[in-house]
């Protein structure tokens, strides 16, 4: 293999050695400027994205211990290395695909150590991002403390609405 074919294989088994899971996208007709609007929208939600030979990338794969089909990748390939948040990048993966009909087809996608079907990825993108979930939680924590205290301020209140009656009749 010619060194620099070599060079970014070693970085291709790198980028997947660091990143927790990947999506491979096929895509056609995307224009310099498409492409450079999907490259923002993934980086703003974590992730990179990188062209890659298909040759390339199978044999990364195949260092890794995963085995893929070269009939499997077809057209350009792509390849969307999410970060810590990989449900908002491949939310990000799904918002730019549904505004570019045609230009952006998911292939797979690697999670948790696992391959992942389109279906299965679209699924992940339809779940709530680490915010949402963080303030779910934060929400279930919260709600029975507000009743507790709800429920000893109603206590407190009639326990002084009772006193307040009480002197309001022997004033009278």
């Amino acid at each position: 293999m010619r060194k620099e074919k070599q060079f970014l294989l070693d970085g291709m088994v790198e980028e997947i050695d660091q990143s927790s899971a990947f999506i491979l996208l096929s895509y056609s007709s995307l224009d310099a400027n498409a492409t450079a609007d999907f490259r923002s929208e993934v980086f703003k939600s974590g992730g990179n994205f990188s062209v890659v030979s298909k040759r390339i990338f199978l044999k990364a794969a195949k260092e890794k211990g995963l085995d893929f089909a070269k009939d499997d990748l077809k057209g350009h390939v792509g390849i969307v290395y999410t970060g810590e948040d990989t449900v908002a990048t491949t939310k990000a993966v799904f918002n730019f695909a549904g505004s570019n009909k045609k230009s952006l087809d998911v292939l797979m996608g690697y999670f948790e150590e696992k391959i992942c079907s389109p279906s299965d990825v679209e699924q992940i993108s339809k779940l709530p991002g680490k915010d949402q979930m963080r303030s779910e939680l934060l929400g279930l924590f919260e709600a029975p403390m507000s009743q507790l205290v709800s429920v000893m301020e109603a206590a407190m209140s009639g326990v002084i609405g009772c006193i307040d009656s009480k002197i309001k009749k022997e004033e009278e």
